[in-house]
């Protein structure tokens, strides 16, 4: 069975209580961490397109609890990510601009001098990924380049943030693992989407070109980047006290020096939650439910600045009608084997209320 383990943080939480929860359900979702072997590496992999502190990114806690856990454990911690290409761009020439180990540091979740961490982009161009093809990647018709560190790693553990997304609707779990992927890759699947033009303007000065395949499998490659390393992935776990209900993954749909347009609108559940499952589906599943269920709450004008702004990306517009069950994530994860819906959630510190919130668009 499927189990979703979700527990609540007291309003206004202390870092503390955050802690403690996170600590908590980790063990228990992991089963006290059966699966791990003394001198095992662990890969960490943080949701970090941006130097944007949380909600944009990863919970700072997320990384610096699930860490000490693994290594308290005798494990190797690796922390690795690649900030989007608005914030690091990378091509076969080596890094025009940019540096997702700085941006680690500046979004607050770590300090820059931290030995963990790996910028994926510092592997080089053709040492640092390989190209993973499948049956279970047929919308990569060349398959995709990801990250070295899928192979180098015993373990991995996704730790996503909840947050709509300007161009996919929603970025959790499976969006997470783009960050995994070589810059030509990106753009490959970018071509896909919506607002392409934004990716292609990022990429000008390097070699990098994007091409829309007409195949219409945006959310298809998002969710096939996870066939190269389900074999190794041991859970999802979320922070979720603060989570981006408009816009997103950044602060800002477009940023302007300091400022930018489309600031994302924040929301805080009450009660806070942490969760996570050992399911990448159910775990989605899960998130899916509280970021529909947050989207409903958000005021007025932020609302209307959205829908104004982003009122040509069906995407987004679909996201508050799609079923969890039938969204392409879902659905396309479960058709490729990578999961099942939540057979079982279990609450620890949930209002009943939440619960049966939550739980309707489970149905």
């Amino acid at each position: 069975m499927t189990r979703v383990f979700v527990n609540g943080v007291v309003p206004a939480p202390h870092a503390d209580a955050v802690a403690a929860c996170i600590r908590d359900i980790f063990l228990t979702a992991t089963e006290d961490l059966a699966w791990l072997g003394e001198g095992d590496t662990v890969l960490l992999k943080p949701a970090l397109n941006s130097p944007d502190p949380y909600p944009s990114t990863t919970h700072p806690l997320a990384i610096r609890v699930v860490a000490e856990l693994l290594e308290e454990r005798g494990a190797k911690v690796v922390i690795g990510d690649q900030s989007g290409i608005e914030h690091v761009l990378h091509h076969p020439g080596g890094i025009i601009w940019g540096s997702t180990k700085e941006n680690y540091s500046q979004s607050g979740m770590g300090r820059k001098d931290d030995s963990r961490f790996v910028s994926f982009e510092d592997g080089g161009w053709d040492k640092g990924f390989y190209c993973h093809q499948s049956p279970n990647t047929m919308s990569w018709p060349h398959g995709f380049f990801i990250t070295e560190w899928t192979k180098k790693a015993d373990h991995i553990i996704n730790l996503p943030r909840v947050s709509t997304h300007s161009q996919a609707g929603a970025t959790l779990g499976f969006k997470c693992m783009v960050g995994m992927l070589r810059e030509d890759s990106r753009m490959e699947f970018h071509a896909n989407g919506p607002y392409n033009n934004i990716i292609t303007a990022a990429a000008k000065g390097s070699t990098l070109t994007s091409r829309d395949d007409g195949s219409g499998t945006f959310f298809e490659k998002i969710v096939e980047i996870s066939d190269a390393l389900k074999d190794k992935l041991r859970l999802t776990l979320f922070v979720v006290t603060r989570a981006q209900a408009t816009f997103g993954p950044d602060r800002f749909g477009i940023q302007l020096g300091p400022i930018g347009l489309g600031r994302a609108y924040v929301m805080s559940p009450k009660p806070g939650l942490v969760f996570a499952s050992a399911d990448q589906v159910a775990a989605e599943a899960f998130a899916l439910s509280l970021l529909k269920d947050l989207k409903q709450s958000v005021p007025f004008f932020p609302r209307l600045c959205e829908r104004i702004i982003l009122h040509q990306n069906k995407n987004v517009q679909d996201f508050a009608t799609i079923p969890v069950r039938d969204h392409p994530y879902i659905r396309h994860a479960m058709k490729t084997g990578l999961g099942k819906l939540p057979g079982e959630i279990i609450y620890k510190d949930v209002p009943d209320t939440m619960q049966e919130n939550l739980g309707r668009f489970l149905e």
